[in-house]
């Protein structure tokens, strides 16, 4: 162990150091293109084309493409003029370089006055993320700070959208598109569901079945075949079975939804967007009620029993069928236990949504593969022998982890345990210690109702005057969720209007339509 240790301590310090060599030759770059500035402007050249040719010059002394110089270049200016706390990490090794320039594409066209803060909460943690964890992170950063921007930015966006091919080698071609977040998660969704068609023995790989499964849509098939050697019963079943659903899950809160801010919603396997484009979504989609717990009672709530912010999930339902459903459903999430714990190895199907939805991805460090795609572990084991002795199938034991990094957990040298609020700490073979959080679309603080804004949702006044009308839709819905998650609201929210005080904590968080 001492040696595994001391071998991991060099491997870090040795990282930091060509990070800090990184940082030199970066700014040496720029150094080189603001002297070729100079000399442009003493000569009279226009302000827009000065240093216009030093990326060439770059890439002759480096033997880099113009492409990867002109990239230095911009990352230089970015850091001498417009990320100075990015600057102060890379230059002290605390990030590298791949982080670096990760952190200043996704802060390139952010509106100066929400930059300062963005680039602050995402320094703040960016040594413990990889750089597309870094890059989902700022999504969700942007998408609250700069709505607007994010609305404007993503419109423009829309238009370049394309698809394109080009010839590869060995008879191979090479499919590269740019698609809305949206449909690029549905065409996902749908080819990972036709992938799944197929009886165990198909001998492809999953990355091949999404393949064939993209030119099988492509020739108009609804199914894919199975290419087993046996006789397959999946085959008949294949021939005659329709197209399969693509669900996609989008994460909203029910204040967003009603117009009172403008929150990011959560598109799972993309991260966060805007609150318009949430809005958008949800007109016509398949609602599915969420209750989290705000910050301060997942807290409180950890020191009786570790459990995350997702206090139950109900089931889908169309708009129009909310309103019957949602009594019966909340009674079941009341008498389910389902956070009390399971006498049984397998968790119940409403255990194993709260759990998917609470996680969001695979919770080993840095680990980005769906939650729907993942094995709900025990992480203290379940005893089968005694049950009331071993893991509880309860949240508080319960995590979603890849096929990989489950037998790494089971086998490997790697241990994990639960410590509250949903959080787990890693512990890797050399001793260092890892806290990962749940990422699913109701987890991050940032985008949660603040408890002072919540109560807003149960004034009908202010509804009235948002909507200008009292025959409503979906703000007719959430009362109704509120008369059966929140009992006595109502009379609680006359009496505060009696004695002009405020209603605090009338409305825990709904969310997920």
């Amino acid at each position: 162990m001492f040696e595994s240790k001391t071998s991991a301590d060099a491997l870090f310090r040795q990282h930091a150091e060509i990070a800090r060599a990184h940082f030199l030759e970066i700014d040496a770059v720029t150094a080189l293109y603001l002297d070729r500035c100079e000399e442009d402007a003493a000569v009279g050249v226009n302000e827009a084309f000065r240093g216009q040719f030093a990326h060439v010059e770059i890439a002759s002394i480096l033997s880099i493409t113009e492409y990867a110089a002109q990239k230095m270049i911009a990352l230089g200016c970015d850091l001498r003029w417009r990320l100075p706390r990015v600057a102060a990490a890379f230059a002290c090794g605390d990030i590298d370089l791949a982080k670096a320039m990760a952190l200043s594409e996704a802060l390139a066209n952010v509106s100066e006055h929400a930059l300062d803060d963005i680039e602050r909460l995402l320094v703040d943690g960016a040594c413990r993320v990889t750089g597309n964890k870094l890059k989902a992170r700022a999504r969700g950063l942007i998408a609250r700070h700069d709505p607007d921007g994010v609305r404007a930015r993503r419109v423009r966006a829309e238009a370049d959208r394309d698809v394109r091919t080009c010839a590869s080698h060995d008879g191979m071609s090479t499919l590269d598109g740019m698609l809305p977040a949206v449909g690029a998660q549905t065409l996902a969704t749908r080819l990972r569901a036709m992938s799944m068609q197929v009886c165990g023995s198909d001998p492809r790989t999953f990355g091949q079945r999404r393949a064939d499964a993209l030119i099988a849509l492509a020739e108009g098939k609804t199914s894919l075949d199975c290419q087993c050697d046996g006789d397959c019963t999946r085959r008949d079943d294949t021939k005659t079975s329709a197209l399969p659903i693509a669900t996609i899950l989008v994460g909203v809160n029910a204040s967003t939804l009603l117009g009172f801010d403008d929150l990011p919603g959560y598109l799972q396997g993309y991260g966060h967007i805007d609150a318009d484009h949430a809005r958008a979504i949800a007109a016509d989609a398949t609602w599915q009620r969420v209750l989290t717990l705000a910050p301060s009672e997942v807290q409180h709530c950890s020191t009786a029993g570790a459990v995350g912010p997702v206090l139950g999930v109900g089931r889908s339902m169309r708009s129009p069928e909310i309103l019957p459903a949602a009594a019966r459903d909340n009674r079941s999430r009341r008498n389910s236990g389902s956070r009390r714990g399971e006498s049984t190895y397998q968790p119940s199907a409403a255990l194993v949504t709260i759990v998917r939805t609470r996680d969001g991805t695979c919770r080993f460090p840095n680990c980005v593969v769906r939650s729907d795609s993942c094995d709900i572990d025990h992480t203290v084991p379940f005893d089968h022998g005694n049950p009331a002795q071993g893991g509880p199938t309860a949240e508080r034991n319960l995590a979603c982890l890849c096929r990989k990094h489950h037998r790494l957990k089971t086998f490997g040298r790697w241990t994990v345990k639960q410590i509250g609020g949903g959080l787990l700490e890693w512990k890797d073979p050399s001793g260092r210690r890892t806290v990962t959080a749940p990422v699913g679309p109701f987890c991050d603080p940032e985008l949660r109702v603040p408890d002072a804004a919540r109560l807003h949702l149960t004034d009908d006044d202010a509804l009235e005057r948002r909507f200008g009308l009292r025959d409503r839709g979906v703000e007719a819905d959430l009362e109704y969720l509120l008369d059966w998650s929140v009992p006595g609201w109502r009379k609680a929210r006359s009496a505060s209007r009696r004695n002009a005080s405020p209603l605090a904590n009338a409305l825990p968080e709904f969310a997920d339509f």
